[in-house]
């Protein structure tokens, strides 16, 4: 059996090292046809690399690596290119001189590796233009840039930022300066370029990131999953003893839904290659890898609420209007991998979270950074809460509610008097958790707070929770009056109304009753 490629982000490796490759090159080989620069945009962890990786393979006409993939057999081996490949995560640093100078021993170390020898020079475009030319005289050369935006993202919110995007706009003008020299040109980032940023004087860029025509270009299909990792897959149903379809229902639930277009949707390379290699086991893999600074930045001085990305409209320019240190949260969050497309008609697109992943790793994000409830908080709070779940015990299912409440700073429940902010923070902590809570979900007659499903022992029990200052009681009343539990047939539901207290900052009574709809137990 082949080995999981995890963490291989070089192709050459990867296949050298008998690992499994998810054929995209047909995708590839489209993609050169392009006469002007070509960027991509997706979020950390998808295969940007792996994929400027494999072009690189190909322009330098290593044919034996690619065998058993559509490339061997559709592609002119015999012609070569030199390769420029470029990697900006490689440049870091907060100041413009830090920035200018990594950059510059980028394209020197790029150089050397060519065996081109470069003339000294302070500036990293003048270097750039030098190494086109002298690598391009003879055969046109293809340039590869991964992750172009790693300078702008770690330095998010600073006043040295203007500076930083002018050295880079000078740097990226000299691709357009050197046409006659160029075959190829693809870039990569994480934030979606405008025509006002970096990118101003390539203005003959090529974006495919909304292009239906790649919007599987990198990350898994269900398609790619049951054809490269078979065997792995019969694996963890046999250890987890799911039946076929309950597999790929678990497995979607958590991983799938990442989509460019709303109508094809890609699984994370990396969170379904760590639950593989884990035998099964479902929990936030794209998280472990450590949350990027760029988003917590971000985050610091936000006042996201979970619901707020629930099902949410778009115009479809969203994406266009703005650069990333100064767009909008949907705009940022949707490039940073945490929302995604998930439908679209003639000028709207349709925003959600992709899967119970990213949710649960959004909830935990936001959490820890606005609401600084630190992650032992949130584990107590999930052992309490599971007990009292299945001993069906309302009373201790509440105190672990106002435990919840007790670990947020009184601060943040002060300035936002109301009764959605108390359910927000409570659904938060419920998902960050990795409990099933769903928010406002819309029946016929109105939206109910909050539901939370819980199975145990082969029995799904659903608890409703709406939340007022009023007696507990109205809060029962209103439930039964909206037909909230009516989403849920026939299984056992549990309504409780919770009643709030600004002042206290926390629940002060509740209150249960069996739903008149649901199965009696």
């Amino acid at each position: 059996m082949k080995k999981l490629p995890i963490g291989k982000q070089e192709f050459k490796g990867l296949i050298e090292q008998n690992c499994i490759y998810v054929d995209k090159t047909q995708f590839l080989l489209q993609l050169t046809e392009f006469t002007a620069p070509v960027f991509l945009s997706r979020p950390r962890r998808f295969g940007k690399s792996l994929m400027l990786n494999t072009f690189k393979e190909l322009f330098k006409g290593n044919k034996a690596l690619f065998k058993d993939t559509y490339a061997y057999d559709h592609w002119d081996f015999e012609q070569t290119n030199p390769v420029i490949q470029l990697d900006l995560s490689c440049v870091s640093g907060d100041q413009p001189q830090e920035i200018s100078a990594t950059l510059l021993a980028l394209v020197y170390n790029a150089a050397e590796l060519m065996d081109i020898e470069l003339r000294e020079t302070p500036y990293p475009n003048v270097a750039l233009n030098s190494l086109i030319q002298k690598a391009g005289k003879t055969t046109p050369v293809v340039i590869l840039i991964d992750e172009y935006d790693t300078p702008i993202l770690e330095n998010l919110n600073q006043l040295r930022l203007p500076a930083i995007k002018q050295i880079l706009r000078s740097f990226y003008k000299i691709i357009k300066a050197n046409e006659e020299f160029i075959r190829f040109t693809f870039i990569t980032g994480i934030s979606k370029f405008t025509h006002v940023g970096v990118f101003s004087a390539l203005n003959n860029l090529e974006d495919i990131t909304l292009n239906s025509d790649y919007a599987a270009v990198v990350g898994y299909t269900e398609k790619d999953i049951r054809h490269s990792f078979g065997e792995q897959v019969e694996q963890v149903k046999t250890k987890t003893g799911l039946t076929d379809k309950e597999f790929w229902k678990k497995l979607a639930h958590y991983y799938n839904g990442y989509s460019w277009d709303g109508r094809q949707f890609v699984y994370n390379p990396l969170s379904i290659l760590k639950f593989l290699k884990s035998g099964g086991e479902f929990i936030p893999y794209w998280m472990q890898t450590g949350s990027p600074e760029f988003i917590a930045k971000y985050s610091q001085d936000k006042k996201f609420n979970i619901s707020d990305f629930e099902q949410l409209k778009v115009p479809k320019y969203f994406l266009n209007k703005q650069e990333m240190d100064t767009t909008s949260p949907e705009s940022f969050l949707t490039q940073a991998g945490y929302l995604s497309i998930k439908d679209q008609d003639d000028d709207s697109y349709t925003l959600d979270f992709p899967n119970n992943e990213v949710r649960r790793s959004f909830c935990e994000l936001i959490l820890n950074i606005q609401y600084a409830v630190a992650d032992t908080d949130i584990l107590a709070v999930k052992s309490g809460l599971r007990k009292a779940l299945e001993a069906q015990d309302i009373d201790k299912i509440v105190e672990q509610f106002k435990i919840i409440y007790s670990s947020v700073p009184y601060v943040h429940f002060d300035s936002n008097k109301t009764e959605h902010s108390y359910s927000a923070v409570l659904l938060m902590y419920l998902q960050a958790s990795g409990f099933e809570a769903s928010p406002e979900r819309l029946s016929n007659k109105g939206r109910l707070d909050l539901s939370l499903e819980h199975k145990y022992k082969d029995q799904k029990q659903v608890y409703i929770f709406e939340l007022k200052t009023a007696a507990p009681q109205k809060a029962i009343d209103q439930i039964i009056e909206k037909n909230y539990a009516g989403a849920y047939g026939n299984h056992q539901v549990t309504l409780v109304g919770l009643q709030i207290d600004f002042a206290e900052r926390n629940i002060v009574s509740h209150q249960s009753a069996r739903s008149p709809s649901g199965t009696q137990g």
